[in-house]
């Protein structure tokens, strides 16, 4: 019955409960976006999280990982630098060398030796310490450096990791709250190396610790019980940052305005991570104390360590933003609708110029035509399976993850626009 057959009264009872239906489903509209945006903002905070925990789990209870991320430092000129004065700072102090000049010219004036020696007294001292600075300088600068260093820091973090554990971690890394690495090995060398140039006085060095602190946080005392928390939190928080995002988008009205939302959400936490670090760069600096000797090293080893969450952050940001960019493309704005219309256009005369040259792609071609949504669902699967495996994409290897995809369903698309060409008369493609 059309609103024309009904009285006055029947038609605005009518206009009263389509009014009433029309509020209550936008009202409840409204608090399913509530909560859609409610859990996308919670997903993204976590997953920012995570990625912060997973990165802290990784250097702290994964030894190969900690060296590789460590690797980069034993070719470093200022951190290099920092450790040979820290050597020969140690090696001077163990040998007293005014000590020694002095006791070797009290020794020769008891035999007749003149006063005037003992003007020579400083220039034989700093002729000393700097033959020890050119050994120091010539093991630090040599390739053997690079071992001794890469075996120390594993020896060191196996051991750190046994000491988290509550295992036995055999020599104590972790000083207070201080991590630090034992470079003993690099002095006893250096004694070698001083002895093999005819400076016998080396032989008498006792065995020296040189320690290099590498990290420093109050919460390494409590490092145990962190380090088991942080080990589940690990595993816990990337699976419940993807449930939040995943529920986000379920519950959205429009599940592809939700996953939109969703991977803004997720590009702006990561943009905050980032800018965290380059705000937390300038603190670690500006509160280094007068022990560090060279700022430039502090700065290039919290950049060497930071690097892999920078880089995971980078890339999850273009990621998020891709897909975000794709959301937009499929919804109903004049662009994008204008964007597809001109793509398709392209796709579909260049199907009728291969149908009409005879290249149908045969049988291949129709069951790419029927099955073409599936192939390009597996595409993506397979692209971010390609992203997750790739230890370190970086914002590079995304764009050529999305670059290779988006090549390989545009070709699907035109298989099967050609196979549909040679098939039927010209008509749209079916959905």
């Amino acid at each position: 019955m059309s609103d024309d057959a009904l009285n006055p009264a029947e038609r605005e009872e009518l206009e009263r409960l389509r009014a009433q239906a029309s509020r209550t489903g936008n009202g409840r509209h409204g608090l399913r976006w509530t909560g859609s945006v409610v859990l996308l903002v919670l997903g993204a905070i976590v997953l920012m999280l995570a990625s912060v925990t997973v990165f802290a789990r990784n250097e702290v209870l994964n030894t190969d990982r900690f060296t590789e991320t460590m690797e980069p430092l034993y070719h470093d000129a200022e951190v290099r630098a920092a450790v040979a004065a820290r050597i020969s700072n140690a090696v001077g102090e163990a040998l007293d060398v005014e000590a020694l000049v002095d006791e070797a010219i009290a020794a020769v004036q008891t035999r007749g030796g003149p006063e005037v020696l003992d003007r020579l007294a400083v220039p034989l001292a700093s002729g000393i310490n700097g033959f020890i600075d050119k050994q120091v300088t010539a093991v630090v600068y040599s390739d053997q450096f690079t071992d001794l260093w890469r075996e120390a820091t594993r020896s060191a973090h196996t051991a750190l990791v046994s000491l988290l554990r509550g295992e036995d971690g055999g020599l104590l890394e972790l000083q207070g709250q201080d991590l630090v690495l034992d470079l003993g090995p690099v002095v006893e060398r250096v004694k070698d190396r001083m002895v093999e140039a005819g400076f016998a006085l080396a032989e008498s060095l006792p065995a020296v610790s040189v320690t290099f602190t590498i990290a420093s946080s109050e919460a390494f005392p409590q490092a145990r019980t962190a380090a088991a928390l942080l080990d589940a939190a690990a595993w816990i928080l990337p699976f419940a940052g993807l449930a939040l995002l995943a529920g986000g988008v379920v519950l959205a009205p429009s599940r592809r305005r939700g996953l939109l939302i969703g991977a803004l959400c997720v590009a702006g936490a990561m943009l905050l991570l980032s800018a965290g670090l380059t705000v937390g760069r300038g603190v670690y600096l500006a509160g280094l104390g007068d022990a560090v000797q060279s700022p430039a090293a502090a700065a290039n080893v919290y950049d060497t360590v930071t690097r892999f969450l920078k880089g995971a952050a980078e890339t999850i940001t273009v990621l998020a933003l891709i897909t975000a960019l794709v959301c937009w493309l499929l919804g109903p704005g004049t662009v994008a609708r204008g964007s597809r219309r001109l793509g398709a256009s392209g796709r579909d005369a260049a199907a009728r110029g291969m149908a009409g040259a005879g290249l149908t792609f045969g049988g291949f071609g129709g069951f790419v035509l029927r099955h073409r949504r599936t192939i390009e669902v597996l595409l993506v699967v397979g692209g971010l399976l390609w992203i997750v495996l790739w230890r370190h994409p970086g914002v590079s290897g995304v764009i050529t993850v999305v670059v290779v995809v988006a090549v390989l369903a545009a070709v699907v698309e035109l298989i099967g626009r050609t196979a549909f060409e040679a098939e039927r008369e010209p008509g749209p493609i079916p959905a």
